[in-house]
């Protein structure tokens, strides 16, 4: 005889048969999410391992950088040594024409042509070295103590480019320092002051306020006589306060990636970013735009805590150039030590 089951019983049994059923879902869902969160993670992986071959590669690109600076530097020397010997005949045409040992006659004529020599060696030194050009128009009155200070000067040191004043009497001494509106104050303040120590008396200390001081001039600094009212009172130590560069900038470490770059403007950046005393490392410049590689000017900060000071250099950057428009953003600190994320800045900037 057939038996069949009760209703009790064949309920219990769909019961089990939907445990069962929601058990395989639960497991063939867990393997789903794992396969997937393996894939992710094997996808970060790989992509962390690309961008540390990158830059693996870019630092080997900096080796390779620093040796060619090296090899350049070499080559600098040796222009730099010319440019010694040239301006020491300059000196002796110089002295002779103090002595008068060259014919009246001849005179304006060899010290046009010295002042023209003088502005050529002027623009192969600014092109070679990077340090600020002191041009001094040179008078019999001061000797030669104010060259001998400039040449001797190691921090900061300066190019130092002599002009002759035509016509000199020998009765009047230099008392003006000029400088241009990109040189740093720090500079311009240890510059004032050693010539004060060396009894130079100087009377006034200003800006260029010409126009056509835009191009090299803009980043040097000259030492002249300019006619002024005999009330006018000499500088002290006291008045190179308004000088002094005060800044926390050299407690931040900025590096320089760049793709694709207006190299004028990459140079540029450089140089201002090196003059507001921030710690700088420049890298080569990128052939291919990597992934991660900003699509436009920007500076990534990597802490709360420097945030405004990362808003600042962005300000001072786009003050430099007006069709630079850097942005900054929270970076992830990827390949940054944790001690580094309160100081570190990194620039990406492609044109």
């Amino acid at each position: 005889m057939k038996t069949y089951k009760s209703i009790e019983e064949t309920i219990a049994d769909v019961r089990k048969k939907d445990k069962r059923y929601n058990y395989v879902i639960l497991i063939v869902v867990i393997l789903m999410i794992a396969v997937i969160a393996s894939l992710i993670i094997y996808a970060q992986d790989k992509r962390n391992r690309a961008n540390e071959e990158l830059i693996a590669k870019y630092e080997l690109e900096l080796i390779e950088n620093k040796r060619l600076r090296m090899q350049d530097s070499l080559q600098t020397d040796s222009i730099t040594q010319l440019v010694k010997t040239l301006r020491k005949e300059l000196a002796t045409i110089e002295r002779k024409l103090d002595k008068n040992e060259i014919p009246e006659a001849d005179k304006m004529v060899v010290l046009n042509n010295v002042n023209l020599a003088q502005d050529k060696l002027n623009r192969i030194t600014n092109n070679v070295m990077d340090h600020t050009i002191v041009r001094y128009y040179k008078r019999k009155a001061d000797g030669n103590r104010i060259e001998r200070l400039i040449q001797s000067m190691k921090d900061p040191k300066f190019n130092l480019n002599l002009k002759q004043v035509p016509n000199d009497d020998g009765r009047t001494s230099v008392n003006t320092v000029w400088y241009g509106a990109d040189v740093e104050k720090g500079e311009v303040r240890e510059l004032v002051n050693a010539l004060l120590q060396i009894g130079v008396n100087i009377k006034n200390v200003k800006e260029f306020d010409n126009p056509s001081t835009k191009d090299w001039k803009s980043e040097a600094i000259e030492i002249g006589y300019e006619a002024l009212p005999n009330t006018t009172k000499s500088v002290t130590k006291a008045d190179l306060s308004r000088y002094v560069t005060k800044n926390t900038n050299s407690n931040y470490y900025v590096r320089l990636y760049s793709y694709n770059p207006n190299a004028v403007v990459k140079r540029n950046l450089t140089q201002y970013i090196k003059k507001q005393n921030y710690n700088l490392k420049v890298y080569p410049d990128w052939e291919k735009k990597p992934s991660f590689f900003s699509n436009s000017p920007t500076i990534f900060y990597y802490s709360d805590k420097s945030k405004a000071a990362a808003e600042e250099l962005k300000n001072t950057l786009n003050k430099l150039n007006r069709r630079l428009n850097f942005t900054i953003k929270r970076g992830n600190g990827y390949g940054i030590e944790k001690r580094d994320l309160d100081n570190t800045f990194i620039v990406h900037y492609l044109q």
